[in-house]
């Protein structure tokens, strides 16, 4: 077993390149694992590797048709790792950050953007998801599209609009819906971040709270559809594409194009370069443009020891006022204290994998390439 210390889960139980099922057969024969096979279940929680105390992924497989992750960190560094075709149909929650959302009397749970992004991926086409520094909470559920198919022929028609929308996806593309959370489904996910119970009542819990927020998600789905609101499919040249955008971006930080001006650059259209960046990186093109330029600009000030009024030209600014006010507003501290300031600011704000290396999900987990995050799914997570 190999721990990948700038990895995700997949490549700290199974190495560079792993698929989940490898990463689910390492978690399997691990020490800690708990199971209890007469009902097809078993699980651990797995600490992040690290220097740091980053905090852990709640993993379980259910029968081995459903994989969940549910991930509770606060990642020191941006973590990387390759996502591979396994054929799953994926639902990443989002939750960590400032925003809230109120439920009477419930009180509130604070959320980041909630949203639920629905994802497939065609038989020929991997990513990268990506991490970026600082807390995660994230749901991920990984479902077999055996169990899947079976879900949906057992809601007879209702389901029809969704069975026809998967079956479009080419071997060489993939599939994302994005939607806002329901209520029912940010309480789902609260709980399952929150489990009460250890070992195998905990692994019993997980099963049923699995059943309940799938049920959400297809709630959630289908009012989606039913709105006409459409899910989003990239292909293998679509990602090519949208790779080269993100090329662009980091490849001169004195410019910063508009999205008009990269969708022309790389051959494609805005709405499409827009959806398709976010999906992959987990972030907006002007999140991830401006976190490269701040980050650079952190470096040049403490690295090259460059005057800010050279650093703000450096980084597309043409007043070094405004350069100023965002380097304050992105880093807390203005630009001539950041060569005292700057180790724990550098530990803080590390940049994403590529940047300079500046790279991306979601998934946040992605960028995907989610934290694509990932993205992030896997700024996720996919996952």
């Amino acid at each position: 077993m190999t721990n990948d210390h700038t990895g995700l889960f997949r490549n700290a139980l199974a190495g560079p390149q792993a698929r989940l099922t490898e990463a689910f057969y390492q978690l399997r024969v691990r020490p800690d694992c708990v199971s209890v096979p007469e009902f097809g279940l078993y699980g651990a929680i797995v600490s992040v590797p690290g220097e740091a105390e980053e905090g852990a992924w709640k993993m379980a497989s259910i029968r081995d048709d459903i994989f969940l992750v549910v991930s509770d960190c606060n990642y020191a560094h941006s973590r990387s790792e390759n996502v591979l075709p396994e054929g799953f149909v994926e639902f990443h929650f989002s939750l960590s950050g400032p925003a809230s959302v109120d439920f009477s009397d419930a009180g509130q749970l604070h959320v980041n953007a909630p949203n639920l992004l629905v994802c497939v991926q065609g038989t020929d086409v991997q990513y990268q998801v990506t991490c970026g520094p600082g807390p995660w909470q994230s749901v991920g559920m990984y479902v077999t599209r055996r169990y899947f198919d079976r879900l949906v022929h057992a809601l007879g028609g209702e389901a029809d609009k969704i069975r026809s929308e998967l079956a479009t996806i080419g071997h060489d593309q993939i599939y994302n819906r994005q939607m806002p959370f329901s209520v029912e489904a940010l309480q789902i996910a609260e709980q399952l971040l929150a489990s009460p119970y250890h070992g195998a009542r905990q692994l019993l819990y997980l099963e049923g709270k699995c059943t309940e927020i799938l049920c959400a998600c297809i709630e959630m789905w289908l009012a989606h559809l039913n709105a006409d609101k459409p899910g989003e499919t990239l292909s293998a040249r679509d990602l090519r594409l949208i790779e080269q955008a993100q090329k662009i971006i980091v490849s001169d930080l004195r410019v910063s194009p508009t999205i008009p001006e990269l969708a022309r650059a790389v051959g494609t259209n805005s709405s499409k370069l827009k959806r398709g960046f976010k999906f992959l990186y987990g972030m907006t093109i002007f999140e991830y443009g401006h976190r490269c330029r701040m980050n650079h600009a952190l470096r040049l000030l403490v690295e090259e020891r460059l005057p800010v009024g050279q650093v703000a030209l450096a980084t597309s600014y043409q007043h070094q006022t405004s350069f100023t006010a965002a380097f304050r507003d992105y880093f807390g501290f203005a630009p001539k204290d950041a060569r005292r300031l700057a180790s724990p600011a550098i530990q803080r704000h590390e940049a994403p994998a590529g940047e300079a290396s500046l790279a991306p999900e979601r998934m946040t987990d992605a960028s995907a390439p989610a934290r694509a995050q990932s993205a992030r799914i896997e700024n996720a997570g996919k996952p």
